[in-house]
C-alpha cells in the first residue's frame, strides 16, 4: 500500500542540485568528490583477505596551534555567524570542555604538523550544493583543516597531542614542538630553502612523512628512523616478510590515503603513523594476518564455505579485492564488499566472523565525542513516540500528501558509508510489539563500472533517552551494533540530523557519522543552514566540509517495499497541518 511503481521519478528531473551550477560559475576551480552519503552496514569481512579502514574558537590566525580544535574561524563563517541560528542541538561536552579535557589528559604521543599557511585553501571542497554565498572559495584552509584533525585525534585517544603550524611560523617554534615529537606530517612545501629548514627542524623525530612536497622533504619520510628509501625498497625485495617491507607498505599506504581527498582517510593516514611509531592504536592494528590458530579455526570450522567461495567468480572477487585494500581501510574494503556482493562470501564471512571469530577481534563503539540527542519538539519535552514519529518522517498513503519513504540522505559525514547515491531512509512501525524497524535503500556504482540496488534490513529499539536508537543488523555475515541520536530537525521536518557510533566487532571495526536529511534529498532553503551548522558543530564536532553530498540524480525504480509489515504511526505531518 506504501509503494509506488516509480515514486522517485520526479527526482530524475533535477539531477544538478539548485545551487551547485551557481557555485561552478562563482568557482570555476572548485572540485568535490561525487555523490556522497549514507547507507550503512560495516561488516569489513577482512578473514577472507587474510587468505586471499561553529563552534571554532574566533582568534587572531595563528602561526601554531596549541590546542586541538580551537584555532580560526574562516572570513565565511564568521558572515554566516551573524544570521540568527537558534541553538537547538544540546551541546556535546566532548566539545565544550575539549581545551579542559585535553589540559587534563597524559599525553603519550606528539604529533607536529606544518601545512600552508595564509588562508591557502585545502583539497577538501565544501558540499558543491551549498548556495555559493554560504561558504568561501573552494573549501576549508589547511589551518582549519589540521587544527579539526589534531582535535578528533583526541577522540581516538584523548592522549594524542598534535601541534600545528603553517609554513611562516617562526622556525624556532616549530624546533621546540619537534624536540619533544613522535611523528610528523608535513604538507605542501615545495620551496627548497623552506625544506631544507623544516628538514633539519624535524631530524630528531622517528617518524613521519611529507605529502605534496619536493623532493628534499619526501626524502625524509621514515619509520622510526628507517627512510623509506631505494635502498631500503631493495631489501623489501630480498625479504618480502621482513620489517623493511612492512615499513614500505604503511608509506604506500599513507601516500594513497592523501591522494583520495577525503577527511576520513586524512585523518586515518595520522593513526597509520601513530601506530608504525610504536603506540598500538586499535583502529589499525586490527588482526588480520594468518597465524596457526587462526588458520586452524578456519580449517576446522569453515573449509567447507572456504572451498565454495573459492569455486565462485564473484566470491573470489571479494577475498581478493578486500585483500588488496587491507582490512584496515574502512573506504576500500566496503566499497568491495558492496561492490561483490554474493551468497558464498556472505556465508563464508558468516562461519569465519560471526560464529567462530577466528581472528580474535573485539572492536568496540566509539564514545567520543559524546553526542547528545535533542530534547525538545515543537516547544514540547520530546518523547519516545515523537521521536519515532521523526524516524517515520514523510513515510505513508501518496494520496494524503506522504511519500513511499521516510528521508532521502543530502549528505553524510562518513566517506566509507555515506558516499552512496540515493541513500533512502524508510522508518516504520511492525506489528510485534515494540517493535521499529529501518530499511535504507541505496544504489552502489560497483568497481566493474554497473549501478546496482542494495538494500538492509536494521532491527531497532529506544534508548534510555528519547532520541536514541539502538540498531542491530546483519551485513554480509557480520552483525554490527550501533548507537544513533536524533540532534535536531526542523518543526515542520524540512529536515533532519542523526548521529550514529557503531562497531562490527568481529570485524575489529569501529565507526562514526552524520546524516542531514530531507524530503527530496535537496540541501534545505539557505535560511536552515546557520541552525544546521550550528547543530553539526555544537551537537556533533562535525565540520559542514567533512558532509559529503549525495548523487541523488536517476533514482527512480528504487525498490522500496519494505522488509516487514508496517504499522503506521500517527504523521507529524499531520499534526503540523492541523497546528
Amino acid at each position: 500500500a506504501h509503494v509506488a511503481v516509480d515514486p522517485t521519478s520526479s527526482l530524475d528531473a533535477t539531477c544538478t542540485p539548485p545551487h551547485t551550477e551557481q557555485r561552478r560559475q562563482a568557482a570555476p576551480s572548485a572540485t568535490a568528490a561525487p555523490g556522497n552519503s549514507r547507507s550503512r552496514q560495516l561488516t569489513m569481512v577482512g578473514a577472507a583477505a587474510a587468505l586471499q579502514r561553529l563552534r571554532a574558537s574566533p582568534s587572531t590566525p595563528p602561526a601554531r596551534s596549541t590546542v586541538p580544535g580551537r584555532g580560526r574561524i574562516s572570513a565565511s563563517a564568521s558572515r554566516r555567524a551573524t544570521h540568527v541560528a537558534p541553538l537547538r542541538a544540546i551541546m556535546s561536552p566532548t566539545i565544550e570542555n575539549s581545551a579542559l579535557l585535553q589540559l587534563q589528559a597524559p599525553t603519550k604521543v606528539r604529533l607536529v604538523a606544518i601545512v600552508p599557511g595564509q588562508s591557502q585553501t585545502s583539497f577538501l571542497p565544501w558540499p558543491p550544493g551549498l548556495p555559493p554565498t554560504y561558504s568561501e572559495g573552494d573549501g576549508p584552509d589547511w589551518m582549519e583543516v589540521m587544527e579539526h584533525m589534531a582535535l578528533r585525534l583526541t577522540w581516538v585517544d584523548p592522549a594524542f597531542a598534535m601541534d600545528v603550524f603553517a609554513h611562516d611560523a617562526p622556525i624556532e617554534q616549530i624546533r621546540a614542538s619537534a624536540a619533544a615529537a613522535d611523528v610528523f606530517v608535513i604538507v605542501g612545501v615545495q620551496d627548497e630553502v623552506l625544506a631544507a629548514q623544516f628538514a633539519a627542524a624535524l631530524e630528531g623525530v622517528p617518524t613521519g612523512t611529507a605529502l605534496g612536497c619536493c623532493s628534499t622533504l619526501e626524502a625524509q619520510s621514515r619509520i622510526v628512523f628507517q627512510p623509506a628509501s631505494n635502498l631500503r625498497a631493495m631489501e623489501a625485495q630480498l625479504i618480502p616478510w621482513g620489517q623493511a617491507s612492512k615499513d614500505l607498505r604503511i608509506m604506500e599506504q599513507v601516500t594513497e590515503l592523501y591522494e583520495r581527498k577525503n577527511h576520513l582517510d586524512f585523518l586515518f593516514l595520522h593513526l597509520l603513523l601513530i601506530n608504525a611509531s610504536g603506540t598500538r592504536v586499535a583502529a589499525v592494528d586490527i588482526n588480520q594476518d594468518l597465524n596457526i590458530g587462526n588458520v586452524w579455526c578456519i580449517a576446522k570450522n569453515c573449509n567447507k564455505q572456504l572451498s565454495a567461495c573459492l569455486g565462485d567468480d564473484q566470491c573470489k572477487l571479494s577475498l581478493d579485492c578486500i585483500d588488496a585494500c587491507g582490512l584496515t581501510d574502512q573506504v576500500c574494503t566496503y566499497t568491495c564488499i558492496r561492490s561483490y556482493q554474493n551468497d558464498q562470501f556472505e556465508k563464508l564471512a558468516r562461519c569465519m566472523l560471526h560464529k567462530n571469530n577466528c581472528l580474535g577481534n573485539d572492536a568496540q563503539r566509539p564514545e567520543l565525542p559524546e553526542v547528545l540527542p535533542m530534547t525538545m519538539f515543537r516547544g514540547e519535552p520530546l518523547t519516545h513516540d515523537v521521536a519515532e514519529g521523526i524516524m517515520q518522517g514523510w513515510y505513508g498513503e501518496e494520496a494524503e500528501g506522504k511519500l513511499p519513504y521516510s528521508w532521502l540522505a543530502v549528505a553524510g559525514q562518513n566517506p566509507a558509508y555515506d558516499h552512496f547515491p540515493c541513500q533512502y531512509q524508510i522508518w516504520y512501525r511492525g506489528k510485534a510489539r515494540g517493535s521499529f524497524w529501518y530499511n535504507p535503500v541505496f544504489k552502489v556504482q560497483t568497481l566493474a563500472g554497473d549501478e546496482v540496488w542494495r538494500r538492509s534490513d536494521y532491527r531497532c529499539r529506544r534508548g534510555d533517552s528519547p532520541g536514541t536508537f539502538y540498531f542491530s543488523f546483519m551485513d554480509n555475515g557480520v552483525t554490527s551494533l550501533e548507537y544513533w541520536r536524533i540532534v535536531d530537525a526542523a518543526d515542520d521536518l524540512t529536515w533532519s540530523l542523526y548521529y550514529y557510533a557503531g562497531a562490527a566487532k568481529v570485524a575489529g571495526q569501529a565507526y562514526i557519522g552524520a546524516v542531514l536529511a530531507t524530503k527530496d534529498g535537496m540541501w534545505p532553503a539557505a535560511e536552515h543552514l546557520p541552525r544546521i551548522e550550528k547543530s553539526l558543530w555544537e551537537g556533533c564536532g562535525v565540520k559542514l566540509w567533512e558532509m559529503c553530498e549525495v548523487d541523488n540524480c536517476n533514482c527512480g525504480d528504487a525498490p522500496l517495499e519494505p522488509y516487514h509489515d508496517v504499522v503506521m504511526m500517527p504523521s507529524l505531518l499531520d499534526a503540523a497541518v492541523g497546528a
